[in-house]
């Protein structure tokens, strides 16, 4: 007799830990089925005119370290620099000059897309950027429309 309700009491405590352990897949499950809506940012790089090949050189790991993290985690979409000569067209007569623009006496040296939840979420992901530690800055505009591959 006793023997039995040992069974019972076993078996009853095992089916409970079971129904909790599928509760908590199911839990799980349903997180997982979750999504968030990315949306696309671009991070306009501007660096100092101070800033060289010297200083690039010292940021490149620091750049393609931070690259691969936001590759493993999906923030990254495409980035690309502006390096060499720029041109700029203005006016009703579409002048073209050959120019460097400086704005704070700062350059635009690239952009990077990057996708995150909101505004906050990407300015936070702008604080990376290494540039800044050399004096340079980012800007942070979210893309209307999302950019595809």
């Amino acid at each position: 007799m006793i023997m039995i309700v040992f069974k019972i009491t076993f078996l009853f405590e095992l089916a409970v830990l079971f129904s909790q352990i599928a509760f908590s897949q199911a839990d799980t499950m349903i997180t997982r089925k979750e999504t968030i809506t990315m949306k696309h940012f671009s991070l306009l790089v501007r660096v100092p005119e101070t800033y060289n090949s010297e200083k690039a050189k010292l940021v490149n790991p620091q750049w393609d370290k931070l690259v691969e993290e936001w590759k493993d985690t999906g923030v990254y979409v495409l980035s690309f620099a502006f390096p060499g000569e720029s041109y700029t067209v203005s006016g009703a007569k579409k002048e073209v000059r050959k120019e460097i623009v400086f704005a704070d006496n700062l350059k635009v040296v690239s952009n990077v897309v990057i996708q995150a939840e909101d505004m906050e979420h990407a300015l936070e992901l702008a604080k990376s950027i290494p540039v800044l530690a050399y004096g340079g800055s980012v800007e942070v505009r979210e893309i209307p429309k999302k950019i595809s591959k």
